[in-house]
């Protein structure tokens, strides 16, 4: 099976780093980081990523307009969105899913339960 490729998307240097920490200790997987959605939209064509953990709040092209953009070029079961967000309501949490994100993770981030989520979309996107 190939390594799974992630692009992690944070416009906090810190929750990137955080998250990029864990995937190197704990997965056999590549993965590239963006600190705001204009980068991240760059990164997706070249990296070409089967999953991208998001922040939704960014300045400049946040994570809604990143989820469009993937959305109009790649299915859920081609690259599989995972946001992260401590917005949690129920109408933020529906439009996320509505608009094709494959996965929800609040903030502050557990470590559990980023490596169960990733492993879950690994499977469904790799086989």
């Amino acid at each position: 099976m190939k390594k799974c490729k992630i692009l992690i998307v944070d416009d906090i240097p810190t929750n990137v780093t955080l998250i990029s920490t864990i995937i190197k200790k704990k997965l056999d997987a590549d993965s590239d980081t963006a600190l705001s959605g204009e980068e991240a939209l760059k990164k997706i064509e070249s990296f070409n990523p089967d999953i991208i953990i998001l922040d939704l709040m960014m300045p400049g092209v946040d994570g809604w307009d990143v989820i469009r953009s993937v959305r109009s070029k790649h299915g859920k079961d081609e690259v599989a969105i995972i946001v992260t967000s401590a917005i949690t309501d129920e109408v933020n949490m529906a439009e996320c899913y509505d608009l094709g994100v494959n996965d929800f993770i609040e903030k502050p981030i557990l470590q559990n339960k980023l490596l169960d989520t990733i492993r879950r979309q690994t499977e469904k996107i790799l086989g």
